[in-house]
């Protein structure tokens, strides 16, 4: 396995992601993951929390981008387009992303996101920019 195929199935380990354990499908090769949802998922309405899926979405879409760079580069989140389709209450929610197209500078994805029943209950589009990576 090359360097970039081995990072494209690193899991974004920042304290946010580790907060709402959103975890990688390794076995999936990248750009898949899932969360089980406990009460710090929770809204006020008891449902899922549209940032904990926005964050989930983000990070599956950034993940999806590593195939796509080369080792000396890294991607940053341009914009994100989100449509929440229906509430979930309890159980797994699993998102994956795949890239639309990838350009030198911009990278597009796409990503969706679904219940235990295998239901759509939010999908994402989103850009990301290609940037040199400094490790100041």
């Amino acid at each position: 396995m090359t360097e970039i195929e081995t990072e494209s199935l690193q899991m974004d380990d920042s304290p946010l992601a580790k907060y709402l354990e959103i975890e990688q499908d390794v076995d999936s090769g990248g750009g898949h993951c899932h969360v089980t949802i406990d009460s710090r998922h929770l809204n006020p309405n008891g449902s899922f929390h549209g940032g904990a899926m926005f964050t989930m979405l983000d990070l599956v879409m950034g993940i999806a981008t590593n195939a796509h760079r080369a080792p000396d580069r890294t991607v940053a989140t341009s914009d994100i387009h989100i449509r929440f389709i229906r509430p979930v209450f309890e159980g797994v929610v699993r998102a994956s992303a795949t890239v639309v197209s990838a350009g030198r500078r911009i990278i597009q994805v796409e990503a969706k996101a679904t219940n235990d029943a295998g239901k759509l209950v939010a999908s994402a589009t989103g850009s990301f920019v290609v940037l040199e990576r400094r490790d100041t």
